[in-house]
């Protein structure tokens, strides 16, 4: 299996993992009467507006398959998010076939710098603004659940002592809409990954939101998605299953880039050379 489309499939998991999907069933709510899922879903987005800065840690486990080639890529994020200005540190640490990855990244208005081995790389402008739409939607719980308004009926809304339980199980026609229209929102900063994207299939999506009580701020997001994608005529399946939970709400310190990161970093060609 080639380096090059199992890099893709990941990257567009990422992407899709932050589109999430709908249901065709109707919402079915089973909580304290006058409770719905509208009415849940539209106080966690109020809530979310006076959020600065947040927390994110996710585990995330990917099968990746082409024909009798298997790999399975496990992958651990930890990142500090700031929301205005835009703002990050993360930590990503991946393992597929046995062998390790760690990857460090920040961004700040100093530019978007990553961590690969012992060597640090400043990222070309032409690359950044993908990049960040990629982590703004990967990242933001807000930004997800804002993508899901128009499919706030079709969740199935079930309640626990301390937490609202918000899900959604995707397939069809209506969530292919979905990703194909992020795509295009995509593809006006890179072409490639809107052309991949429209080679992909998702069979199915299951997707659970974890919301606190008290404060209607989210605390979990799980999601598992079935999908195929063919590139260069080679039909790859994925099924990635991604746990994120979100805390230290409005506890982030400024996040900066470490004056030897922007002293140490080279500049990394960019799309066109």
């Amino acid at each position: 299996m080639k380096f090059r489309m199992i890099a893709m499939v990941s990257a567009l998991m990422l992407i899709l993992a932050a589109c999430s999907g709908t249901t065709e069933s109707g919402g079915e709510v089973s909580v304290e009467e006058g409770v719905d899922a509208k009415e849940v879903f539209e106080k966690s987005i109020s809530a979310q507006e006076d959020i600065e800065n947040f927390h994110m840690k996710a585990d995330m486990i990917q099968s990746i398959g082409s024909g009798e080639e298997e790999m399975e890529v496990k992958s651990v994020i930890d990142a500090d998010m700031v929301m205005d200005p835009m703002a990050f540190h993360q930590m990503i640490d991946m393992t597929a076939n046995g062998e390790s990855m760690q990857v460090e990244s920040y961004f700040t208005e100093e530019g978007f710098f990553m961590k690969q081995g012992e060597q640090w790389m400043k990222f070309p402008d032409d690359m950044t603004d993908t990049l960040i739409s990629l982590q703004e939607t990967q990242g933001d719980p807000q930004e997800q659940m804002e993508m899901l308004k128009e499919f706030v009926d079709e969740f199935t809304l079930t309640e626990e002592e301390d937490t609202y339980v918000m899900t959604l199980k995707a397939s069809g026609e209506k969530f292919q809409g979905l990703m194909e229209k992020t795509a295009e929102e995509m593809g006006g900063q890179n072409q490639m990954m809107e052309e991949a994207m429209d080679q992909m299939n998702v069979n199915e999506v299951a997707y659970t939101y974890t919301i606190d009580k008290e404060n209607y701020l989210p605390m979990q997001m799980k999601m598992t998605m079935d999908s195929e994608m063919t590139m260069e005529g080679e039909t790859i399946s994925s099924v990635m299953k991604m746990d994120s939970t979100y805390d230290q709400y409005n506890e982030i310190e400024e996040v900066k880039v470490p004056e030897e990161v922007i002293e140490q970093a080279k500049d990394m060609p960019g799309m066109s050379e």
